[in-house]
């Protein structure tokens, strides 16, 4: 009996420290690893450990107990516990620590997860673009706040619905449902720019959208993911550059058209100041104006000396809408003195020198040539001239009547250098130059020029019997005589005092003797008047000479000076020609 006491005392022992052991080792292993029981389970954990330890209170207790007789299978029974309990405190010690090791870890990558999601949430919710989940449907799983406050919904607003069903524009809604079965087809992500309106807003906003494809791994559904950043301000920043670039072309452009004109004009300006006559200064005035105004034609209009009718004097382009000759009277530019422009977008006055039937823009420009009008620029064009053509054409002629200001001066002044202030014959200085350009002609052509050198006989005693002003009055007589008894191409010159040298080409030696002779009878011959008073008459004598290959100008004029004073020294008022002594 002692043998059983024991044994029962110690299966009661060893049970008793198991049942203590287990929940004090589990609770140990929970500290150890941080371990925390989650909350639906507190009640089963709770439930079991008050039932392991009282237990372990109810064996500790028949410890102390007084036994009675027991059978051979309580005994066996009691052992076995104490067995079962000791082996499990004794497995559970390692086993227990793995367990609640892995529940430790579990609630650690639970808690990662959660923050991680977090993130994720945070993420796509704060971050500046529109972020959402859709199915193969189209219809939305899942959007962020920017889409929220962008839209003016809540997060279950859009919840199972398309983009047509929700979106403004419907037809905005059906694009971007179309672009996200494109994904679908082609399984593959989409880069796009899709316009899609906001509430509120008239104004088409733009988005840059990154759609791709995916798999719902709970399901293995195809889903749409998307993420839409609006670029609306990047696209007008885009459009206003675009804008300001092709303003920067056209003004490029214009200032390169600019710079043309102002070429052309420039040019223009140069030709003109080179011009020696009125048909060059029209002609590079034309000339300009086809350049400046290709698709426009026009015309130059000069006043007759008679001052009774207006003639065109050049004209440019493909059609004459003008009469060639009108009168004054027929042109308001004229009348007025101030342009006047015909056209659709302008009811000016009707020229009526322009050509029935009237059609296109007629523009004219009235010149002023010191101080008053002397002609008119008209253009015509198909479509409407442009007030910086309109400008440009008063430019041309206000540059036009400068240079037949200038020309006419120019002209004045050349002639007073060219020609002799008394006779208005050829001066000495132009005798020479012309002289020899002439004997080169003849040289090259191979015909004869001749010189004729005369001198008025005794006008010394002539100026001293009348005085300086009659004297002036025969040599001015003389002068006129010439030219009305030479052909229109010889060429007379006052050589100075009472001497003049005449040029004549293409004369034979026969016909220059006759031709001389003629003209000393005509001198001695001719009446010479001071007002009421009849003058002396005078007489000349006259030296010839032919020109011979090589010859220069000054001997050319020897001989011809040393055959006059020959006749002077033979008796005077008589021909001589040059006699060369040497040959």
């Amino acid at each position: 009996m002692q043998s059983i006491y024991w044994n029962c005392i110690i299966a009661h022992s060893i049970t008793a420290f198991s049942c203590f052991g287990i929940p004090v080792l589990i609770g140990v292993f929970f500290a150890k690893t941080k371990a925390t029981i989650p909350s639906k389970f507190w009640l089963a954990f709770l439930l079991s450990g008050g039932f392991v330890l009282l237990c372990g209170f109810h064996h500790f207790l028949a410890i102390f107990e007084t036994h009675s007789a027991i059978s051979l299978l309580q005994l066996v029974v009691l052992d076995v516990m104490a067995f079962v309990s000791l082996s499990a405190l004794l497995y559970l010690m390692p086993t227990a620590y793995q367990i609640v090791e892995a529940i430790a870890k579990y609630q650690e990558d639970t808690r990662e997860l959660q923050r991680s999601q977090q993130m994720q949430r945070l993420f796509l919710d704060q971050g500046p673009f529109g972020a959402y989940i859709k199915d193969e449907q189209s219809r939305v799983l899942y959007y962020n706040q920017e889409l929220q406050s962008r839209f003016s919904v809540d997060s279950q607003e859009w919840l199972g619905k398309t983009d047509s069903e929700f979106l403004p524009d419907p037809e905005e809604g059906q694009r971007v449902m179309e672009n996200d079965q494109v994904v679908l087809k082609t399984l593959r992500p989409l880069k796009l720019i899709e316009e899609v309106k906001v509430p509120g807003n008239n104004q088409p906003c733009y988005w840059l959208s990154f759609k791709f494809p995916f798999s719902d791994g709970a399901t293995g559904d195809r889903r749409i993911g998307g993420i839409s950043i609006d670029i609306t301000e990047s696209i007008e920043a885009q459009r206003s550059l675009t804008d300001l670039n092709r303003q920067l072309e056209e003004k490029t452009l214009k200032l390169e058209a600019k710079k043309r004109e102002l070429i052309y004009l420039s040019d223009m300006a140069d030709m003109l100041y080179c011009c020696e006559s009125e048909d060059e200064v029209y002609q590079v005035v034309a000339l300009t104006c086809s350049k400046l105004f290709p698709n426009m034609s026009g015309c130059i209009y000069i006043i007759a000396n008679s001052k009774n009718y207006v003639q065109m004097n050049s004209f440019w382009g493909d059609k004459r809408t003008s009469k060639e000759v009108f009168s004054l009277s027929e042109c308001w530019a004229l009348r007025r003195g101030k342009f006047n422009l015909l056209s659709s977008g302008n009811s000016g006055l009707m020229c009526n020198h322009l050509i029935q039937p009237i059609s296109g823009i007629h523009l004219c420009v009235p010149l002023f040539g010191q101080g008053e009008v002397v002609g008119i620029l008209h253009i015509y064009a198909l479509e409407e001239i442009s007030p910086e053509d309109q400008q440009i054409t008063e430019i041309i002629a206000r540059t036009l009547g400068f240079a037949l200001n200038n020309l006419s001066v120019k002209q004045r002044l050349t002639y007073d250098n060219l020609r002799d202030g008394m006779t208005q014959l050829f001066n000495q200085s132009y005798m020479e130059t012309i002289l020899e350009q002439r004997l080169a002609e003849a040289e090259r052509s191979g015909q004869p020029l001749s010189v004729i050198f005369l001198d008025i006989d005794n006008f010394k005693s002539y100026n001293s019997r009348y005085g300086h002003v009659t004297a002036n009055i025969v040599i001015q007589g003389l002068g006129k005589l010439l030219l009305k008894s030479i052909r229109s191409f010889d060429i007379p010159c006052r050589w100075g005092g009472e001497e003049f040298v005449i040029v004549m080409p293409n004369m034979t030696l026969e016909a220059l003797r006759k031709r001389v002779e003629q003209l000393r009878a005509d001198i001695e011959q001719m009446q010479l008047k001071d007002g009421d008073q009849i003058l002396q008459g005078i007489t000349a004598s006259f030296g010839i000479a032919v020109s011979e290959p090589g010859i220069t100008v000054k001997d050319f004029l020897n001989r011809a000076n040393q055959a006059m004073l020959e006749a002077k020294r033979t008796g005077k008022n008589r021909v001589m020609e040059y006699v060369n002594r040497y040959d």
